[in-house]
């Protein structure tokens, strides 16, 4: 597999470039899982199950949408089309992606994967217009990426109040699969129980943060596990009877 070449978005050398509209999920094909921000709880929770997951500094908590049951497994993606209304904001902007302008830098450029097919000169659409001004492409997908970043920090201070609460539980989803019972370890969620034994005023503080409806998302959102269960007791029929 070829190395993701990320470099620098610039008028010069991109002068040309186009984004085309083929097969726009194929980066996250053996993704099963992405980040999401807190603000796309009650829609992405309508589709997936959001639940948190540690990242490896073991500090901090990242929401995810659930997409497969195993690693590398990513049960929304038939036929490199999205088998779902929702569309999360972490994917819809690559190939173009945000990067550090150095290491250890807080100032963020834009910058393209050029290993991606969807990179070309001949079809889809411009970064640049002729004068060298930013396409309208490009103008709104740098907003986009700009407010994913705040989303992110928003998302971040929300996990964090989480946390200081002990609101986040580790938990083992047992789920059963064609009759097989597996376990899906690492998952965490909010914990319904201490939730309700909070204190009136801890808990008309969430709400006036607006977290509350987020939590209620989340909460909801576990009963699609079972969806996943379904697609991938369907695959595996499949396969077996092919």
């Amino acid at each position: 597999m070829e190395q993701n070449k990320v470099v620098g978005l610039n008028k010069e050398t991109h002068a040309k470039t186009k984004i085309s509209t083929v097969r726009p999920f194929s980066h996250i094909g053996n993704e099963h899982m992405l980040p999401v921000v807190v603000h796309e709880f009650v829609v992405a929770g309508a589709e997936f199950p959001i639940v948190f997951v540690k990242d490896p500094s073991g500090e901090r908590f990242q929401p995810v949408a659930l997409l497969g049951l195993a690693a590398q497994q990513n049960l929304l993606i038939k036929e490199d089309k999205w088998d779902a209304l929702y569309i999360p904001r972490v994917i819809r902007n690559y190939p173009l992606v945000l990067v550090q302008d150095a290491p250890g830098s807080d100032r963020l450029i834009v910058a393209i994967d050029e290993t991606s097919e969807r990179v070309n000169e001949a079809e889809g659409f411009a970064l640049f217009n002729d004068d060298g001004s930013e396409s309208e492409f490009l103008t709104s997908r740098k907003q986009q990426m700009a407010e994913f970043v705040e989303f992110s920090q928003i998302t971040h201070n929300f996990t964090e109040k989480l946390k200081s609460l002990d609101l986040i539980k580790e938990q083992v989803l047992t789920l059963t699969i064609n009759g097989e019972k597996r376990n899906i370890n690492g998952i965490h969620m909010v914990d319904d129980q201490k939730l309700n034994e909070l204190s009136d005023e801890v808990f008309l503080e969430l709400r006036k943060q607006g977290y509350l409806t987020a939590i209620y998302a989340h909460l909801m959102s576990l009963q699609h596990t079972q969806k996943l269960v379904q697609k991938l007791a369907a695959l595996e029929e499949a396969a077996k009877a092919s």
